[in-house]
């Protein structure tokens, strides 16, 4: 455990960190801050702290930058306190993008990673609430030519999502009409997973006994709730990340990280456990190696009974943490009342 003059130093080596990007020695600190101490006596702080574990010696010189031990003791210590105000700018930004007139919840959802990249430079990542507990309020098939068509499906959660099919040349409107009934009264309200289970086993008996045409429901099933997780996924600023990456980084890893960011699926297992309210992963801490010179910050977001979110934030171990936390805090509650406003 680091004793209180040693967090300080502690403290302020990260601070210049965070905003110099170049290491500091004790004599540097000295003359930048306001410590009553002698050089030596920092010297000798800095040498027990590296000891710790929390500093690393540059080869290039005598200056320290923080360790991933050090950047995880800062933040731990930025998270048990009251965050910093938002600056007023940042918080009319985010207020005005959530006005605008959205009619479904992915929209508000890409809106805030949209605004996360652009208010921070980082890449901002975004999930839509969970699909899971979402309850079918609407279908409909519609007729878009000879032996093709589309169907719709709406989720309580605001979800919209459409998948094209094949069907016979002679399937007629009458069986659409048909199918859409069944849909209606034995489908509709209850939860995707019940869904799903009736499509195995009453929906296909009771479709055959008033359709002469065979169509597996199931597959379509499958494919729009498939397409209702990839559409939960919004990337902010992708391209941010590049002007964090080691420039001797091969250039296999950065086209790895670039496709990761589209959507693959080492993207979503970074959030497969995410901590409810505000949560920070540094370098190694996150599980994906192609990520380890970099920090996330998480936060979820509550819609009130129609599930949980996520936001995050992708960017170098030497990110301000104490802002880019505040403004995630901020983004949180913003994101979720705009969600609540549009499902009343």
């Amino acid at each position: 455990m680091l004793t209180e003059r040693q967090l300080l130093i502690l403290d302020l080596i990260v601070r210049h960190y965070i905003e110099f990007e170049e290491p500091i020695g004790s004599k540097t600190l000295l003359k930048e801050s306001a410590l009553s101490l002698s050089s030596a006596t920092i010297r000798n702080e800095m040498m027990r702290i590296e000891e710790l574990g929390f500093l690393e010696k540059m080869h290039s010189s005598s200056g320290r930058i923080p360790s991933i031990q050090g950047y995880r003791y800062y933040v731990d210590q930025l998270l048990g306190k009251e965050s910093e105000e938002v600056a007023d700018d940042v918080k009319q930004t985010i207020k005005h993008g959530f006005q605008n007139p959205y009619r479904e919840v992915q929209q508000v959802v890409e809106k805030s990673a949209e605004m996360l990249s652009f208010l921070t430079n980082y890449t901002a990542l975004a999930i839509g609430p969970e699909t899971k507990d979402s309850r079918l309020t609407g279908f409909r098939l519609v007729a878009l030519n000879e032996g093709h068509v589309m169907a719709i499906l709406v989720t309580d959660k605001g979800h919209v999502e459409n998948q094209i099919f094949s069907v016979s040349p002679g399937f007629s409107a009458s069986e659409i009409e048909k199918i859409v009934n069944i849909f209606n009264q034995e489908l509709v309200g209850r939860t995707l997973q019940e869904v799903f289970i009736k499509l195995q086993t009453d929906i296909p008996v009771i479709i055959r006994k008033y359709v002469d045409a065979k169509i597996d429901f199931t597959a379509i099933f499958t494919d729009i709730v498939a397409k209702l997780e990839h559409d939960r996924f919004h990337v902010g600023g992708s391209m941010n990340l590049l002007n964090h990456l080691d420039a001797t980084m091969d250039k296999n890893k950065v086209k790895a990280i670039l496709s990761m960011l589209n959507g693959s699926p080492d993207i979503h297992a970074l959030f497969s456990n995410p901590n409810d309210g505000v949560g920070v992963k540094i370098g190694t801490e996150l599980d994906n190696e192609l990520l380890h010179n970099f920090s996330l910050i998480t936060a979820t977001y509550d819609t009130a009974g129609n599930g949980k979110g996520l936001i995050a934030l992708l960017g170098p171990t030497n990110m301000p943490y104490q802002k880019m936390i505040s403004i995630m805090k901020f983004m949180r509650y913003e994101l979720s009342d705009s969600l609540n406003d549009l499902n009343k």
